[in-house]
């Protein structure tokens, strides 16, 4: 018997000793998955050592337990120790949702909402055709859809089914509004105040689900339905009041929702899905009786969107990017047009006015901006950048001369100088943009010249001068910042400092020259000899010969002085011109004293300049060549 017992030690004794090699080894494999995923390790866990030899009380083998199971067992304790780090362990960014899954189970379930949300519109709207159900069982049975999808959502999402449950609950509240928006505006079953008690409960509520699911796909779900309710369910009639609460309802709770979050989608969904009811509404029941009832809906739907464009950036401290400046334009524009459009017919005289309100609550609510989020420049100078432009607007929109130049000139020169400061290539782009409209309205608009005023013109001294003086200082600007911010230019911007300089000085030799040939063709239908017509043009080809002539001297002596080659060229083009001009027009149209005149003159000019440059050829060739 001792034989066998003592055999029977050695057996186990050597299961034992493999049991712990191989809990060895596992524990090992372990640790090394662990540190793959990123995952802190419990506290390593010393290797287990060798059993020493001992003499264990006897142990019929018929207790010794199966190696599998022993094995097994000692597996199971360290992989349920090892659990919860495990579960801890972020996924891995190799894996990657197939396209399969992301149709299947997320972009299927949205379109199928869509679809019932639909089909049940159409369907009441047969059973109302049909007279199936009266108009208080259509809004019952609206009421209790939208609660019932309310209840599956929730309990979808208690059931972890967050895909299927967020679109549940969207689809509820756009069911909701269907049909409240019902009761209240086609069948009258409730009063207003009621109604408008249900609808901010509504939009309350979908505000509330929205944070509290972190789903924007609800808030999308509830706005579009929302905003459909009235054309699905549309009567034909006119409830300008009901309509337009019902809209600023839906956008306060899309306000309240861009406090919390930066959903720009959101916000921009709730702008176009807004101007599209507004259009549709106008172009259906809009009468000169309503203007100024729907002129004051539009003021609050404007004032709300401009809040909402930056109101996350502000309570978040976020600073505001290129694209978060898309709802801010949109706005405006569409507010301006909208009410240009009103007004036009009755109140021309006082769109200037709107517009200067319109660039009072821009810088009003720049300095908000300013206050709220001072390092947030760019919120700031965008808002300072749009009240400008509506001043500038409000100008030729009042006054209807040639003040539309000016305002373009006058936001060019702005554009640049925010264009520098916020280091913005792209706003630089725009003021050139606009800055190249100025040149076109100054050449082929601002200076036509029509014979039946010729009498009235006065020279320098009329409506285009100004326009050319605001456009020719802008450009002139725009050099000057181009030139001071040298080192902080683009590849592509230096060349522009020339020729924004040349520009500048090209415009006011044009100006200067159709000023001379305006003043004296005014002066040539007012005669009635033909000799005094003839002197007439003489002269006015004298001067302007002459103007070239002096205006290259001023050219060369500041390019001289200022060491600006650009200039100086632009100088000696002009006298090849004048030259030309001289010998090949001058000579041959003028009279005998204006052909002396004009030939000593130019003589004398060019004798002028060449002394200047001989005098100064040693600074030239210095700063020229070096």
């Amino acid at each position: 018997m001792a034989t066998d017992s003592d055999e029977q030690l050695k057996q186990l004794a050597s299961r034992l000793d493999h049991i712990e090699r191989i809990l060895q080894s596992q524990i090992q494999r372990i640790h090394a998955v662990e540190t793959r995923l990123g995952v802190a390790s419990a506290a390593a866990a010393p290797p287990i050592p060798a059993a020493a030899p001992a003499e264990p009380p006897p142990i019929p083998s018929s207790d010794v337990p199966p190696l599998r199971s022993a094995t097994d067992a000692g597996f199971a304790s360290v992989a349920q120790q090892s659990e919860p780090e495990a579960s801890k362990a972020p996924v891995s960014e190799a894996y990657q949702e197939s396209l399969e899954s992301q149709i299947g189970g997320n972009l299927l379930n949205k379109i199928g909402m869509a679809a019932i949300i639909l089909g049940m519109a159409y369907f009441l709207k047969y059973a109302i055709d049909n007279e199936w159900i009266g108009e208080a069982g259509r809004v019952m049975v609206g009421v209790i859809t939208g609660l019932g999808f309310l209840a599956w959502g929730e309990s979808l999402h208690r059931k972890d089914l967050r895909g299927y449950a967020v679109t549940v609950l969207g689809g509820g509240v756009a069911i909701l509004y269907f049909s409240i928006f019902a009761a209240f505006s086609f069948y009258h079953l409730i009063s207003q105040i009621p109604a408008l008690l249900l609808m901010v409960l509504i939009t309350t509520a979908t505000v509330v689900m929205s944070l509290r699911y972190d789903s924007r796909t609800i808030a999308v779900f509830a706005t579009v339905g929302g905003f459909l309710t009235p054309a699905l369910l549309s009567t034909g009639r006119d409830n300008q009041v009901g309509l337009f609460t019902y809209i600023l309802l839906l956008d306060l709770g899309v306000l309240a929702l861009a406090y919390f979050k930066n959903w720009r989608a959101l916000n921009l969904l709730a702008f176009f899905s807004t101007q599209m009811l507004l259009a549709g509404w106008s172009v259906s029941f809009y009468t000169d009786a309503k203007l100024w009832r729907t002129e004051f809906f539009l003021t609050v739907f404007f004032l709300l969107f401009a809040v909402m464009s930056f109101l996350y950036n502000i309570t978040h401290q976020q600073k505001t990017s290129f694209r978060d400046l898309s709802l801010i334009t949109l706005n405006g524009a569409a507010y301006f047009l909208w009410t240009y459009g009103l007004l036009e017919s009755k109140y021309s005289d006082y769109l200037g006015f709107y517009a200067v309100l319109m660039a009072v609550v821009y810088v009003a609510l720049g300095s908000v901006a300013y206050r709220r989020a001072q390092e947030d420049a760019y919120l700031f100078l965008v808002f300072l950048g749009l009240g400008l432009t509506c001043l500038t607007l409000a100008i030729p929109i009042q006054l209807k001369q040639n003040w539309i130049t000016v305002g373009w000139a006058v936001e060019a020169a702005v554009l640049t100088w925010v264009g520098f400061h916020l280091d913005s290539s792209k706003t630089r782009r725009a003021a050139l943009l606009i800055a190249t409209m100025v040149v076109f309205r100054l050449l082929f608009l601002d200076s036509s010249f029509s014979t039946a005023f010729a009498p009235d013109f006065t020279f320098l001294f009329n409506k285009r001068a100004f326009a050319f003086l605001a456009g020719t200082l802008s450009i002139f600007t725009m050099a000057y910042l181009y030139a001071r911010n040298r080192e902080r230019l683009e590849s592509f911007e230096p060349w522009l400092i020339n020729a924004l300089f040349v520009s500048a000085n090209l415009l006011i030799l044009f100006f200067l020259t159709t000023e001379i040939s305006n003043s004296f063709e005014a002066a040539y239908y007012r005669a009635r000899e033909y000799e005094l017509k003839r002197d007439i043009r003489s002269r006015m080809q004298l001067s302007i010969s002459a103007l070239w002539g002096f205006y290259s001297i001023v050219l060369v002596t500041l390019g001289i002085l200022r060491k600006f080659q650009p200039i100086r060229l632009l100088a000696i083009l002009l006298f090849a011109a004048t030259i030309l001009k001289v010998f090949f027009v001058d000579l041959g149209e003028m009279e005998k004293i204006y052909r002396i005149i004009a030939s000593i003159g130019l003589g004398v000019i060019l004798l002028a300049v060449s002394m200047m440059y001989q005098k100064y050829r040693a600074q030239i060739n210095e700063f020229v060549l070096k």
